[in-house]
């Protein structure tokens, strides 16, 4: 290995080229194929997603368990979300106390909104 410097530059250049470097190339013929990359694999990594398309996709799951699709699940969970939050809100104070606290009243609404619609629908159901 060979380095040049020179006083006014600094570093001009490196070489580790040895004697025979070169032997294993063909003087004539077909020279290598070319690299053509997959197009897939290539928009992969240079098209990743957002960070607002990755929170997305955790808050909205791609697969969800038919189980919890049944209306009387559903809203068991949302009650049992309200509870925890509740709770949770109760005993924090300062920014996350009041962060709990604003979750516990969005919960809230979803929870009045469903017996809203659950009365509604017995009234209509009853004549």
């Amino acid at each position: 290995m060979s380095v040049e410097f020179r006083q006014d530059i600094g570093l001009v250049g490196i070489s580790r080229q040895r004697i025979g470097d070169e032997d294993h190339l063909p003087i004539e013929g077909k020279s290598a194929p070319k690299f053509q990359p997959r197009h897939g694999e290539l928009e992969d990594v240079l098209r990743r997603p957002t960070l607002d398309e990755r929170l997305t996709n955790h808050l909205q799951p791609r697969q969800i368990d038919p189980y919890l699709l049944n209306p009387q699940t559903l809203s068991q969970t949302r009650r049992d979300v309200l509870e925890i939050f509740e709770s949770a809100a109760e005993g924090v104070y300062g920014p996350a106390g009041a962060a709990l606290a604003a979750a516990a009243v969005l919960v809230f609404g979803e929870v009045e909104a469903e017996i809203d619609i659950h009365s509604g629908l017995a009234a209509l159901f009853k004549g």
